[in-house]
């Protein structure tokens, strides 16, 4: 020990052995330290893992799968001849909609024990992304809503209201004359499968329906209707040259000569899809498109429809602007929801010939390119004649 004259006090003056001891002394608090931080972070992931509380739902309500919404999504559960629920209860659910999660199998399992849903369709939604949404394959949102769908994924339009059944099966409309026993035998289940659905409201297997009436049918299955484009019906044939003149609807009678080559380019500039693709209830593909890039004629030939697919308000519906080419040698090729058409009735066009441009008119919820082609009156898989992208 000595005095410090600078501090006026005594000043200690370690040995090194002291200092090495100084040196463990800190090591030990920041041991410590990390172990209370890696506790804390063990708690916080063990907590974020909790399944978080369920928002009690009144009993009245349907409950929709936890993934299922988006902004401004609406779900309401109606009473009517299935019963259930208040008129006019509704959920509002903001977790994101999407075309992926838990199998049909597993969620429409899940879904059993509810009621019919009425799902009011939003901006981007699509018949695969409604079904995944709710457990169910795409053929039962299809099938269950025939009088707003017809059969075709392409007239979901924005504000459509859904029925969504609670699991795989279908929802139909309970037509003069029908009994429990004749919808099982045309939608090949048993009567008892229908009556057992508590969501039916049935006692027994003859008891009196009413028309108008909806029934759940579970596992329920029919053949699909698919649209037909315009049938040309010949009615002359020039005696010099052999061509043909047919009539066909609004365009009225066009000569239509073979022009096509059977060989097939792509209709728009992207060669991938944004919508459905081929199947047996989809009868074409939905290429992507930006709004006003142009749609191309996949091969030589005449148009025999070109204009809009009206309601009878005037509105356009379905497809809404659509041109049909012919091509004169079997093939017919489609190409719908067009915001401008560049072609009228009885044109010849070469492969290649911008006919229209992309757009969402008709019963669309974004701009894309719905195109089919039929050979001999049968749709066929476009991805079958085209190019390799």
């Amino acid at each position: 020990m000595r005095y410090d004259n600078r501090f006026g006090r005594l000043s200690r003056y370690r040995s090194g052995a002291g200092r090495r001891s100084l040196r463990a002394g800190i090591s030990r608090y920041i041991a410590h330290f990390i172990i209370l931080v890696i506790a804390v972070i063990a708690v916080i992931l063990a907590t974020a893992q909790l399944p978080l509380a369920a928002t009690p739902v009144s009993s009245s309500a349907a409950t929709p799968p936890s993934n299922l919404g988006q902004p401004g999504l609406v779900l309401a559960r109606r009473e009517g001849a299935l019963g259930g629920g208040d008129e006019g209860s509704v959920i509002r659910n903001l977790a994101p909609l999407t075309e992926t999660g838990a199998s049909s199998e597993t969620a429409s399992s899940a879904n059993s024990s509810r009621g019919l849903i009425y799902y009011s369709v939003q901006p981007g939604d699509t018949l695969f992304g409604i079904a995944a949404a709710f457990g169910l394959t795409p053929e039962t949102v299809l099938w269950s809503n025939y009088k707003a769908l017809k059969d075709n994924p392409d007239l979901l339009s924005i504000g459509m209201e859904l029925v969504i059944p609670p699991s795989n099966g279908l929802v139909v409309e309970v037509e003069a004359g029908d009994t429990i026993e004749a919808i099982a035998r045309r939608f090949q289940v048993s009567p008892e499968s229908i009556v057992e659905q508590k969501v039916n409201n049935l006692s027994n297997v003859n008891q009196v329906l009413q028309v108008g009436q909806e029934l759940f049918v579970p596992g329920g299955q029919r053949e699909t209707v698919i649209w037909q484009v315009p049938k040309p019906v010949q009615v002359s044939r020039n005696p010099v040259t052999g061509v043909a003149v047919y009539r066909v609807g609004r365009c009225g009678e066009v000569a239509i000569p073979t022009l096509g080559t059977g060989s097939f380019i792509y209709p728009t500039n992207r060669r991938y899809l944004s919508g459905y693709n081929f199947s047996s209830w989809h009868p074409g593909l939905d290429f992507a498109g930006r709004l006003g890039e142009p749609i191309y004629a996949v091969d030589s030939g005449t148009v025999i429809y070109a204009g809009y697919s009206l309601n009878a308000a005037g509105v356009p519906v379905g497809y809404g602007q659509y041109v049909v080419l012919d091509h004169g040698n079997g093939y017919q090729t489609l190409y719908a929801h067009a915001s401008q058409l560049y072609v009228t009735c009885g044109q010849q066009v070469l492969q290649g010939t911008v006919i229209a441009a992309v757009g969402s008119v008709g019963r669309s919820t974004g701009p894309h390119l719905h195109f089919e082609i039929r050979a001999g009156g049968r749709a066929i898989n476009p991805w079958s004649v085209l190019p390799a992208p």
